[in-house]
């Protein structure tokens, strides 16, 4: 169940959503997967929300993937009864869904990791925006370990984020990397000490809530969509979508609020 593993907590236009299974180092589940999903598509529809939190509660961000709970999904398909393995490719894919639509949303996603951020639990924040590390906190991908490899989006956007010499090395020898290898390698945004992690985000969150919704989702679309194309496509994104703001009402909000000194009233229209 996710009602007792996952917990969302709404503060002002900052939603957090919380891994709380400490007792189990926040491994998690197939239903926590779905869960952290379906949390986070759900404040699209909320106008207040601005910015979102993800981060564990207890002593570590996450040990990564709950092996009962992969076996339960797995072993049916494993084995003569993999049928070439197309069983396995489309339960792969459904689950990278979850995680491509925690990508997708328009609303910035803050990871906040401490203690150990490690296989399923690095794969999702690598799916977020905005990367917070704990100055002490270890990370992997120690799936290679098992005979696997990171299949729900870790080997590919993990590449796209250190570049592929390091990818191969994180993954081919699986070790625990710290805190400021992750900074120095381009992996994080910054590092603080643990006990001043949340209020930071939270700072970052606030500062996020300051601008224009609309356009934060427009700038998050280019960026995440436009990896991996040629410059003139990404360069038309950003006229086919400046286009769409340059005529909303936020847009005459935002120039009013400058010209007259004071806070912007954002509409998300």
């Amino acid at each position: 169940m996710t009602d007792n593993f996952l917990i969302g907590e709404k503060n002002e236009s900052i939603y957090t959503i919380i891994l709380n299974r400490p007792e189990k180092r926040n491994a998690i589940t197939v239903e926590m997967l779905i869960g952290i999903c379906e949390m986070a598509e759900a404040q699209a529809a909320d106008p207040d929300i601005r910015a979102i939190i993800l981060r564990g509660q207890g002593t570590i961000f996450s040990a990564g993937i709950d092996f009962n709970s992969l076996g339960g999904a797995v072993l049916p398909y494993a084995g003569d009864a993999g049928a070439g393995g197309a069983p396995l490719r489309a339960l792969i894919y459904k689950f990278q869904q979850y995680i491509n639509r925690l990508e997708a949303i328009e609303i910035p996603i803050i990871c906040v990791m401490h203690g150990r951020a490690l296989g399923l639990g690095l794969e999702i924040a690598l799916a977020c925006d905005i990367l917070l590390m704990a100055d002490d906190c270890l990370w992997g991908l120690p799936e290679l370990k098992l005979g696997v490899i990171a299949d729900l989006g870790g080997t590919s956007r993990l590449s796209r984020a250190v570049g592929s010499y390091r990818a191969m090395e994180i993954f081919m020898t699986a070790r625990n990397y710290s805190a400021r290898q992750a900074l120095d390698w381009g992996l994080v945004n910054y590092l603080y000490p643990e006990a001043e992690l949340v209020a930071e985000a939270e700072t970052l969150g606030r500062d996020i809530c300051s601008t224009a919704p609309l356009a934060v989702g427009a700038a998050k679309k280019i960026i995440k969509r436009g990896e991996g194309v040629d410059l003139m496509t990404q360069l038309d994104m950003e006229a086919n979508l400046n286009s769409i703001l340059l005529r909303t009402k936020d847009f005459q909000e935002g120039i009013t609020a400058m010209m007259e000194r004071r806070p912007a009233q954002w509409k998300k229209r």
